[in-house]
C-alpha cells in the first residue's frame, strides 16, 4: 500500500492513509478524498468504506490499483508464488539494473518499497482472494505453488486453479518444469525452470554469506555469483535469469545484477548482535519457508540457533499445525503471541504451539516482546545465534534484544 501511495504521490497526486496501529480507521479520513484504495484485510463494514460509498467516491481494491497502475506501462513483469515473490521481484529487477523499473516490492530494501518511475512495471503478484488475477503482464512468474491462505482457498486445487487463471493473462509464462497445466495466452510462450526445462540450477556453493551458481541455460553453461546464500536464493536467482533473458538482457548484464544483490529486508537479515551472538531477522511464516531459511543457516555453520517465532493468523497456525511442529523441532524456540492480520483468532494458539514443541525438545511462549527477549538471555550460553520469524511485528522484539 506504501508503494502505491508514493506511485501516486510521484505523478501529483495528493495522498492520505489510515492503519489500525497508527489512529484507526474513521469516517472523516475519507471526507474529500476522488479515491479510496483498501486492502483485502479490509472488512465491508469498514466506516471509511461505508462513507467512502454515501459521498458517492470511486472505492477500489489494492489488487485493482495495481491493475491500473500495470495498464500505464507498455510492458510489465508479474511474480507469482507461495514462496519467493519478494525476493524473486528484488533480483529481476537487479538483473534489469540496465533498463528504467518501477518495481513495486511487498518487502523492501534498506526501508524502501521500490521506486515508482520506469518504462517496465515490475511487481510482486499476489495470490491471496485471487488478488493477481487483476495483472496481465507481459512476463508472468510463477515460481512454485503449495498450499496456504486457506482461509479463502478450500483445497490445492483451489489455489490451482486461480494460478492457472494467472498463466493464461500472461503473455509470456516462466514457471517451473512439471505444471502442465500451466499455459500462456494462445499467442504466448512458455519457459519451463527445472532439470528438465530451459534453465536449471546444475551447481550451488555458498560460503561467507554469499553464493555461486552453475545455470544450465540455452546458451550453455553460465556462471553467477550471487550476494545472498542458501539454496533456495540459488534456485530463485534462476527465475531470475531467466525473466531477464526473456526481456533481452545479456549475460554479463544479469552477471553484474546479481553479483551486486544482497537481499531484502527480514530475509535471513542480519541486524546486529546479542551479547555477541549474531542476531537475524527472517519473514518466514510456513513451513516450508521456515525449513528453507534453517537450511540456510546450517550453511553458514549455525548448528544450535535459537528461533524467536511469530506465529500469522490463527487460521494459518491451525491448518499447518503439524507440520509447524516438524520445520520448528530440531531447535530451541520460543513462541511469540500471534499476529492477527486480520482479526480472526480462532484456532490453534501460541501456547499450543509450544506446548507441542516442548513435547520434543525445548520451548517456551512468551507473553510480550520483552518478556521473549528476557527468556533468550537466558538461553545466550547454549546457542550460536538468535532468529526472529514471522511477517506480523514480531521485529519490536529487537530492541529489546539489541
Amino acid at each position: 500500500m506504501r508503494w502505491i501511495g508514493d506511485y501516486y504521490r510521484f505523478h501529483g497526486h495528493q495522498v492520505s492513509g489510515s492503519d489500525v496501529s497508527n489512529g484507526g480507521h474513521k469516517a472523516e479520513n475519507v471526507d474529500g478524498a476522488e479515491l479510496v484504495i483498501y486492502t483485502s484485510a479490509i472488512t465491508p463494514d469498514n466506516p471509511e468504506l461505508n462513507r467512502a460509498k454515501e459521498l458517492g467516491i470511486r472505492v477500489i481494491s489494492r489488487a485493482t490499483a495495481l491493475g491500473e497502475i500495470e495498464g500505464a506501462f507498455g510492458t510489465s513483469i508479474a511474480v507469482a508464488g507461495t514462496h519467493g515473490k519478494t525476493t524473486v521481484t528484488a533480483m529481476i529487477n537487479s538483473a534489469l539494473s540496465g533498463r528504467k523499473v518501477a518495481m513495486h516490492l511487498g518487502g523492501t530494501i534498506k526501508g524502501k518499497n521500490g521506486n515508482t518511475d520506469g518504462e517496465i512495471f515490475l511487481t510482486e503478484a499476489c495470490e491471496y482472494k485471487r488478488s493477481f488475477l487483476s495483472l496481465a503482464p507481459t512476463v508472468g512468474v510463477i515460481l512454485n505453488v503449495e498450499l496456504d491462505h486457506t482461509d479463502y482457498y478450500s483445497s490445492y486445487a483451489h489455489l490451482m486453479n486461480a494460478f492457472e487463471l494467472f498463466a493464461k493473462q500472461s503473455q509470456t509464462l516462466v514457471c517451473p518444469c512439471g505444471y502442465h497445466t500451466f499455459n500462456p495466452r494462445a499467442d504466448g510462450r512458455k519457459i519451463e525452470v527445472g532439470a528438465t526445462g530451459e534453465y536449471a540450477l546444475i551447481g550451488y556453493k555458498g560460503k561467507d554469506g554469499e553464493s555461486d551458481l552453475l545455470i544450465k541455460t540455452p546458451d550453455g553453461i553460465q556462471e553467477f555469483h550471487l550476494g545472498v546464500i542458501g539454496k533456495h536464493n540459488a534456485e530463485n536467482a534462476v527465475f531470475a535469469v531467466a525473466t531477464a533473458r526473456v526481456m533481452g538482457v545479456d549475460y554479463d548484464e544479469i552477471r553484474e545484477g546479481l553479483r551486486a544483490f544482497k537481499g531484502v529486508d527480514r530475509r535471513l537479515q542480519l541486524v546486529g548482535k546479542c551479547e555477541g551472538r549474531p542476531l537475524y531477522s527472517d519473514y518466514a511464516h510456513h513451513p516450508t519457508e521456515i525449513k528453507a531459511t534453517l537450511s540456510a543457516l546450517w550453511t553458514l555453520g549455525i548448528k544450535n540457533p535459537l528461533i524467536i517465532f511469530q506465529p500469522h493468523t490463527n487460521e494459518r497456525l491451525t491448518a499447518f499445525f503439524d507440520d509447524f511442529i516438524k520445520a520448528l523441532s530440531t531447535c530451541r524456540t520460543i513462541i511469540l503471541p500471534v499476529y492477527n492480520a486480520r482479526g480472526k483468532e480462532a484456532g490453534k494458539t501460541s501456547e499450543d504451539l509450544s506446548r507441542a514443541l516442548s513435547e520434543i525438545g525445548w520451548s517456551a511462549c512468551a507473553r510480550s516482546f520483552e518478556d521473549g527477549a528476557q527468556i533468550a538471555r537466558t538461553l545466550l550460553p547454549r546457542i550460536d545465534c538468535i532468529i526472529t520469524m514471522g511477517a506480523g511485528d514480531n521485529e519490536k522484539i529487537l530492541p529489546f534484544l539489541l
